[in-house]
């Protein structure tokens, strides 16, 4: 017995030795494990318990405004309520994600993806889950806040386009940063999910209008709502624009071309500053703001009319009879055409086997360059063209630049086409023919311009022969509304063209309008106009039957432009249509009706700042332009990237190099 008791004893404290001794190394372990995560990641574990409990909340800031030039909004930023997501807070998601489907009218799945799509870069960082919510959707979302854990109403911005699409391919859009931006070095400050500029203004002067942000130190609960606020830092808004545009004159250009396809221009011939960009059809920012659906896109990219083409300066087209002004001054100047110099029109001529008609079928007689001017008279200018030379017409055209981008501050513009003998051989590898000179000269071939480029060459006849960049701002002002940086209107080149010939252009253009010529419908009672008119033909007719039974996509496109007054050019205007047929009749009267509008919104402007001293008015008057701060800069536009003008060879005349395609 006293064995057995002994036996059962021993085995007894062995198992108490080995129970205690298990108790020990797990209290040790438990110990160490506790010391480990107090002193040794104590900061890591007291940062995740902040998270859970303390968060920081960044606010963006308040994108700048865009004005027109007498201070009219033409892009703002208006706050709004957004659903947004802390995945980290929620319970059930599938059931939230559900009621949320319920009340915010997107279906499950959509949100889903959403919330898988979405950028993270931490923790408790919220997703967006719909921007812009109704009164409704934030009433029900915040009935229903117990059965939402993690879901909460956040105020934030949208970007607002008050005139809709009102000069849209000008302001542009925002959208989301892609992915592939935010590797973009000038992006670099932009978070995901951010909005910034992809289009227009809005993208090319996105550094100016983008602001900083500011953020706020929040204690939440166990719902993740908001319990209290422990700091605050006020975002900073972004710099506002003044435009050159005139918001009413854009007004009356877009609806002229109202269900046209086409463009209207409008240029202060002594700055450059642009008063009208009007581009039909259109689309409206708006759309994109709060994040433009599949759907929508897939519409606007495919529409037969591309409404996202800017055809201001996008569009190229064949100038017409508009071109007949380069061909008149290249031949002035080189002292193959003067005054006196007179061809006779019998309503064709025979080049070889060809026939090359006039657009009058009797012919206008033995006629004048004056009123070959007036009358747009075609066999005039075939005959000048084929003197004259292609070499020196391209040369000319150059010198006005076209064939060249304006530099003006937006993207994608295209540079129009002059072509030559040079290049055609090295393009086409075919020779030059007279043929093709003869189509130069009436503006048809291989030439295209766009409605900017036209404008341009307005401006620089009108002014005396200074080419200007057409400029698009006025200045940038800060969020108190102070000029922090005045642009100054930048010089291209000075063309030494002679006084003579530019008044026996003029002239000409004077009789277009005033002479009962082919732009007689631009004419006003009590301001002199100067134009030309330009028909672009699309096909080719055998005899000189009218273009009415043609199908709309196959008439011609109309052009009409011109400036005024004539004494002391203030406007100078370009009108493009598509299909519109005869420059004179689909063109001239919208221009007028934008030479009517200009200078009655100068007389009512003038009434309003006599009895106003403080009229903030920038209407092309230096004197009322926003005053520079003498500390700040003053900014070309777009110095990288535009023309700079030489001093050396500013001043063009006759230096010609080989004529090619700039």
């Amino acid at each position: 017995m006293t064995e057995l008791t002994q036996d059962r004893n021993e085995h007894l404290f062995r198992r108490v030795i080995l129970v205690t001794g298990f108790i020990l190394v797990a209290f040790f372990t438990i110990t160490i494990r506790i010391l480990f995560m107090q002193i040794i990641q104590g900061d890591k574990y007291l940062a995740l318990s902040q998270n859970n409990r303390i968060r920081l909340v960044r606010i963006p800031a308040p994108r700048g405004i865009i004005y027109d030039r007498n201070r009219r909004v033409l892009s703002a930023t208006r706050p709004s309520y957004q659903a947004t997501i802390v995945l980290e807070d929620t319970g059930d998601l599938d059931r939230e994600i559900d009621i949320l489907s319920k009340i915010l009218n997107i279906p499950a799945d959509k949100l889903h993806e959403k919330i898988r799509s979405a950028p993270r870069w931490g923790p408790y960082r919220e997703i967006i889950l719909k921007k812009d919510l109704s009164f409704f959707e934030v009433a029900a979302i915040e009935e229903l806040k117990l059965n939402l854990p993690g879901v909460n109403v956040e105020v934030g911005t949208v970007r607002s386009y008050p005139e809709n699409e009102l000069a849209a391919h000008v302001l542009g859009y925002v959208g989301e940063i892609s992915e592939q931006q935010l590797h973009q070095e000038i992006y670099k400050n932009v978070h995901p999910g951010d909005q910034i500029g992809q289009f227009g203004l809005e993208k090319v002067c996105n550094r100016f209008l983008m602001g900083q942000d500011g953020g706020k130190q929040i204690e939440v609960d166990a719902w993740g709502r908001e319990m209290q606020v422990l700091g605050y830092e006020e975002p900073k808004a972004g710099d506002n624009l003044v435009l050159t545009l005139d918001l009413e004159l854009q007004k009356l250009a877009e609806e002229l071309l109202k269900d046209k396809s086409g463009a209207i221009v409008a240029l202060d011939p002594r700055t450059g500053e642009v008063l009208v960009m009007a581009s039909r059809p259109s689309f409206n920012p708006n759309s994109f703001a709060s994040g433009i659906s599949q759907k929508e896109w897939s519409e606007l990219i495919h529409n037969p009319l591309y409404p996202l083409q800017n055809r201001a300066i996008q569009s190229q087209y064949p100038p017409g009879s508009v071109f007949k002004i380069i061909v008149s001054i290249a031949g002035l100047e080189e002292g193959l055409l003067s005054e006196s110099t007179a061809f006779y029109c019998g309503g064709s001529i025979s080049i070889g086997r060809w026939n090359w008609k006039c657009w009058k079928k009797e012919g206008h007689g033995r006629i004048s360059l004056h009123q070959a001017i007036v009358r747009s008279c075609n066999v005039f200018f075939y005959q000048a063209g084929a003197k004259i030379g292609a070499e020196n017409i391209a040369h000319y055209a150059q010198l006005f630049g076209l064939g060249q981008p304006t530099g003006i501050l937006l993207e994608n513009e295209e540079s129009g086409f002059i072509p030559t003998p040079a290049w055609k051989l090295k393009a086409l590898k075919t020779k030059w023919y007279p043929g093709d000179t003869l189509s130069m000269s009436i503006g048809q071939g291989f030439i295209s311009v766009t409605p900017l480029q036209a404008a341009n060459l307005m401006a620089t006849v009108a002014n005396g022969g200074t080419l200007y960049c057409p400029q698009l701002v006025l200045c940038v002002l800060n969020s108190q509304g102070e000029v922090i940086q005045k642009i100054s209107p930048l010089v291209i080149r000075r063309l030494n063209i002679s006084r003579k010939t530019l008044d026996i252009v003029r002239l000409g253009m004077f009789g277009v309008v005033n002479e009962y010529g082919t732009g007689a419908r631009a004419m006003l009672p009590d301001i002199k106009v100067a134009g030309k008119t330009g028909t672009a033909q699309m096909v080719s007719l055998r005899d000189h039957s009218e273009k009415d039974d043609l199908p709309d996509e196959l008439k011609d496109h109309a052009w009409f432009c011109g400036y005024a007054p004539f004494e002391n050019p203030e406007i100078a205007v370009a009108v493009f249509v598509e299909h519109g047929g005869k420059g004179g009749a689909a063109c001239a009267p919208l221009a007028r009706e934008i030479f009517l509008k200009y200078f009655q919104l100068k007389q009512e402007r003038a009434a309003v700042k006599q009895g106003s001293p403080e009229s903030t008015s920038t209407q092309g008057n230096p004197e009322t332009l926003p005053q520079e701060n003498p500390e700040t800069s003053t900014l070309q536009e777009n110095p990288e990237t535009l023309p700079q003008e030489n001093p050396e060879t500013s001043t063009q005349k006759n230096t010609k190099g080989a004529p090619g395609h700039v």
